[in-house]
C-alpha cells in the first residue's frame, strides 16, 4: 500500500500551511499542484482566475496537471499531495478535504497578497473566490463527472476555519495513522461555532446538560461519542448532539468528531426529508445559539 496523503479543499482553507505542518510530523515530501497551476498561468501571462476560465475550453491545462498527479501516484511513495483532484486520480491514498468558512478563506487569500491575483479588497476577494470555485465545480463536473466538494469522496473532512495549521495537521496525522492500521475514526471534525442548530436552545438546558458539560470538562470529548450532522450547500447542521456541542464550546474544545447523515438516513431514522429538516431551522434558533455559545456567524444560511 502506498503511503500517500492527498488533500483537496476550499480556496483559502490553508492546504499549503497544513501540508508544511504535516510534513514536519511525517517527513513525507510535499507536492502542490497549485504551484503548477500558477506556473502555467505565469507562462501564459494570465492570472489563476483567468487560467481557470481558459481551462473550460483548453483541455491541455487539465491534462498536464492530471498526468503529473497520476504519474507520481504510481511511481512515488511517502507523499503529501496538495491537489483538487488527487483523491480522484489516486484512489488508494488517504483522502482529506479541508473545509473553511468562505469569509475566513477570503480573509486568508486577501492577506496573502499574491502578486498573480487581483484582490484589492476583502469584498473583491470573496467574489473572486466564489467565481473561481464555480468555475472549478463546473469544469470538474464536465470533464470527470465528479463533485469534488462532496464529502462522501473523502476519508476525512476537517474544518480549518478557527484552528491553527498545526492543530489541523495533528488531527490529520492521528486519523491517517488509524487508517493505516484499519481503525475507523469519525469522517468529519469541525469547530462548534461552524455548526448550525436544528433545535431551540431552550429545549437543551437542564440538569442533563450540566451533567454533559461536567463530563466533557473532566474527560474531554470522546470520538466514539461523535455528534450526527447533515450537510447542505456547505453548511453543517446538527441532527443529534446539540448538548454535547454546547458543552464542548464551553469547555474550549476546538474540533468535534461528527458523522455525516445522508438524506436517506435522515428520512428513515429521523422521519424527515432534507427539505423538511432545513425548513424547520429558524432565524430565532440561530440567534439563540449564537448568544448561548458567545459568537457570531460570518455567513448565515438564512437572514437573521
Amino acid at each position: 500500500m502506498k503511503n500517500i496523503i492527498v488533500m483537496s479543499g476550499d480556496i483559502g482553507s490553508g492546504k499549503s500551511s497544513v501540508a508544511t505542518a504535516l510534513k514536519a510530523m511525517t517527513n513525507y515530501e510535499v507536492i502542490g499542484t497549485g504551484a503548477i497551476q500558477r506556473a502555467i498561468a505565469k507562462r501564459r501571462g494570465v492570472t489563476t482566475l483567468e487560467l481557470n476560465q481558459i481551462s473550460q475550453t483548453d483541455r491541455s491545462i487539465d491534462d498536464e496537471i492530471d498526468n503529473y498527479v497520476i504519474d507520481i501516484g504510481k511511481t512515488q511513495n511517502k507523499l503529501i499531495i496538495d491537489s483538487r483532484l488527487a483523491w480522484h486520480f489516486i484512489p488508494t491514498a488517504f483522502k482529506v478535504f479541508l473545509a473553511v468558512d468562505p469569509v475566513v478563506g477570503a480573509e486568508r487569500v486577501f492577506n496573502a497578497s499574491r502578486a498573480d491575483e487581483h484582490n484589492p479588497s476583502l469584498e473583491v476577494t470573496l467574489a473572486n473566490n466564489s467565481k473561481r470555485q464555480a468555475f472549478e465545480d463546473d469544469r470538474f463536473q464536465s470533464l470527470y463527472q465528479v463533485n469534488f466538494r462532496d464529502y462522501a469522496n473523502y476519508d476525512l473532512v476537517i474544518d480549518t476555519s478557527f484552528s491553527s495549521p498545526e492543530i489541523i495537521a495533528t488531527k490529520i496525522n492521528e486519523c491517517y495513522q488509524a487508517w493505516l492500521i484499519q481503525v475507523a475514526s469519525p469522517q468529519l471534525w469541525v469547530d462548534p461555532i461552524k455548526l448550525l442548530p436544528s433545535r431551540s436552545v431552550q429545549t437543551m438546558m437542564g440538569a442533563d446538560y450540566e451533567s454533559v458539560l461536567d463530563s466533557i470538562k473532566h474527560t474531554g470529548f470522546q470520538q466514539n461519542n461523535a455528534i450526527s450532522v447533515f450537510v447542505n450547500a456547505g453548511f453543517i447542521y446538527i441532527v443529534d448532539g446539540h448538548k454535547r456541542t454546547m458543552a464542548a464550546r464551553k469547555a474550549g474544545i476546538a474540533l468535534l468528531p461528527a458523522n455525516i447523515i445522508s438524506p436517506a438516513v435522515l428520512a428513515t431514522s429521523y422521519g424527515v426529508s432534507p427539505e423538511q429538516f432545513l425548513g424547520n431551522v429558524t432565524s430565532q434558533q440561530l440567534q439563540e445559539w449564537q448568544q448561548a455559545l458567545d459568537f457570531t456567524y460570518k455567513i448565515n444560511p438564512i437572514p437573521l
